[in-house]
């Protein structure tokens, strides 16, 4: 598996490091405005701290939550929170798992670029100067979590509208030139958030950084901060959602991002690939990486590297990703002889049940619940059958996809297993996503190749999501590697049962005849004729017991699952009391983090 490039730019030299990073107001503001600003300031705090302390609006009770024994501190810092901010996964986490946190009674935060005019955010007037820049910070409560913003023209005037297609780049494999100073300075800018801003924890808390745009906040703590006699009791939790995501660049630039000159030894990498791919030298999708040539090595940097070196505590999505990442280079990308150094531990995702809801779903007109899921799951299925122009069949199995249409989500292998299935199969495919435009193409094919039997649907649609996801009955998810995946635990909250392939933490939430179908490991670099063949011999095997009473019995288990934030948030928190009152035993912790199983274990 190659690693994929997600920003491969470098910062201008006119952006150089000012050590000075002080809180002030506009220069042309008077003393007594300034004193103005931050009385103001620190009244809106303790009207924030108030409706922290009030009870948690989400519609769901949180009397069986139990409270943390030891509450903290917690800041996440990210590149992505959702719903502000979102491209995969990452935003997902940012987005829920604070909230589960703050509900078990820890002050939590957020804190992430400033993207958009979100109208829910409220500009502090509070400014710090970092890397020669002034960049502010907006803020906003909801449902018990402090969710802060740094705001510069760099995050700002680059994205338009709500949308996740430019967080890094106009398009996949030709990121923006600037990312490393963008998230150089966000970095930076999200440490100093911690004591510029009142209602923040200041110098005491724990900090989880998420992927590599965040890299630098372990880096300048241990390596700067720290050494200055600042933050001295503050630890930082390095949490990888994807490892094929890395940060590499060219190293000539490293001097202009305001990092600590000890701390390229940190950074420092090779691989044998002689281009990094920005907009400036912007990836062909249509054609392959360029081969590697033996014994010849390019110098870069490596951001993810650099931080899995310097955070307290490594952690990634799922318990069997962890083991994989950390197997070799394939899996690991390069990185997995640093992940042992380190050690890693993984703790699988939960997901958002107010969103995806059977019971709740806006985009159903027929809701239900485990009680009803028959009678509703046969009504969503004739509505997607007609909506996505396949015979309304009811004994016919639907089998639906839901992702990005490239090689990691396998939709290549899904589409040679549907050339390989028998003409008479009982069975209907509906394929949902963008991504390649050669996949594309081929997934607009899929009708006028296959009449009756397959059906695409080349678009953004978050209602068609839903809607395959309540009317299939079964959802196929061959991905290459997957972290921990979201679309299987989506699917089994519906009570649609999923065939996934063997890999990363679709290993720890789908459990083989009892919540799914597992479809072994693919090839991470090639579409193996043998892949398809496993694909194409599942959806047989599928759609056998397809009306069984084993196939009930499997959605009904699927349904009835707790797949919530509630215990990996119970996970989450054990883990970082370890860290935070460690070395040494915690028993208590140690002893809810063991209690807390994967869904393949409780089922």
């Amino acid at each position: 598996m190659q690693a994929t490039q997600r920003s491969t730019g470098v910062a201008p030299a006119s952006l150089a490091f000012t050590k000075a990073v002080a809180v002030r107001p506009s220069a042309r503001a008077t003393r007594p405005v300034q004193q103005q600003k931050q009385a103001a300031l620190k009244q809106r705090a303790v009207q924030v701290a108030a409706a922290v302390a009030a009870p948690v609006a989400n519609g769901a009770s949180t009397s069986s939550i139990s409270s943390a024994a030891k509450p903290m501190d917690i800041v996440f810092v990210s590149a992505e929170v959702a719903p502000w901010s979102k491209t995969g996964g990452l935003g997902d986490v940012v987005g829920g798992l604070p909230i589960a946190l703050a509900q078990r009674g820890h002050r939590v935060f957020t804190i992430a670029p400033r993207y958009d005019q979100y109208s829910d955010a409220w500009d502090t007037t509070v400014t710090v100067n970092v890397l020669g820049e002034d960049v502010r910070f907006f803020h906003t409560v909801k449902k018990g979590v402090h969710r802060v913003w740094v705001d510069h023209p760099a995050f700002l005037s680059k994205v338009w509208g709500l949308t996740g297609s430019k967080l890094y780049g106009e398009k996949s494999g030709a990121d923006y030139v600037d990312n490393q100073k963008r998230f150089a300075m966000f970095s930076r800018a999200a440490i100093e958030a911690l004591r510029a801003l009142p209602f923040m924890p200041g110098e005491d808390c724990m900090i989880v950084a998420n992927d590599w745009h965040t890299s630098p906040v372990p880096v300048l703590l241990k390596q700067e901060y720290q050494k200055r006699g600042e933050f001295k009791n503050t630890k930082v939790a390095m949490c990888v959602h994807n490892i094929a995501f890395q940060g590499r660049f060219w190293p000539d630039e490293f001097g202009a991002l305001g990092l600590p000159n000890e701390s390229k030894e940190l950074f420092s990498f090779s691989d044998g690939y002689p281009k990094v791919f920005d907009a400036n030298s912007p990836a062909d999708e249509a054609t392959k990486l360029p081969e590697i040539t033996p014994g010849t090595n390019f110098n870069k940097i490596n951001w993810l590297k650099a931080g899995i070196l310097a955070c307290d505590k490594l952690l990634t999505v799922s318990p069997n990703y962890a083991t994989e990442i950390a197997s070799g280079p394939q899996l690991g990308v390069e990185l997995d002889k640093w992940v042992r150094t380190k050690g890693v531990e993984g703790i699988v995702n939960g997901m958002d049940v107010e969103e995806w809801s059977p019971a709740l779903d806006k985009f159903l007109k027929f809701k239900y619940d485990a009680s009803t899921v028959e009678a509703g799951k046969a009504f969503a299925k004739s509505e997607l059958q007609r909506e996505a122009g396949l015979p309304v069949d009811p004994s016919a199995p639907v089998f639906g996809f839901i992702g990005r249409l490239e090689e990691q989500k396998g939709v290549d292998i899904l589409l040679a297993a549907i050339k390989k299935l028998p003409k008479n199969a009982n069975a209907q495919i509906v394929i949902l996503g963008t991504g390649k435009k050669a996949l594309e193409s081929q997934v607009k094919n899929l009708e006028k190749q296959f009449p009756g039997l397959a059906a695409g649907v080349v678009k953004f649609s978050n209602p068609m999501a839903h809607t395959i996801t309540a009317g299939a009955d079964f959802m196929v998810v061959p991905s290459r590697f997957e972290p921990c995946g979201l679309i299987q635990l989506h699917a089994m909250q519906y009570g649609t049962v999923p065939l996934v392939a063997s890999t990363g933490g679709l290993v720890d939430t789908v459990k083989e005849g009892v919540t799914g179908f597992q479809m072994g490991a693919m090839d991470p670099d090639r579409l193996a004729d043998s892949d398809a063949d496993a694909v194409a011999q599942t959806i047989l095997r599928a759609s056998e017991v397809y009306g069984t009473p084993a196939f009930k019995a499997m959605r009904d288990r699927c349904i009835a699952q707790d797949l919530s934030w509630a215990q990996p948030a119970k996970k989450w928190e054990a883990v970082l009391t370890e860290l935070k009152y460690g070395p040494g035993p915690t028993p208590e912790a140690t002893a809810d983090k063991n209690s807390v199983q994967t869904p393949v274990a409780k089922v």
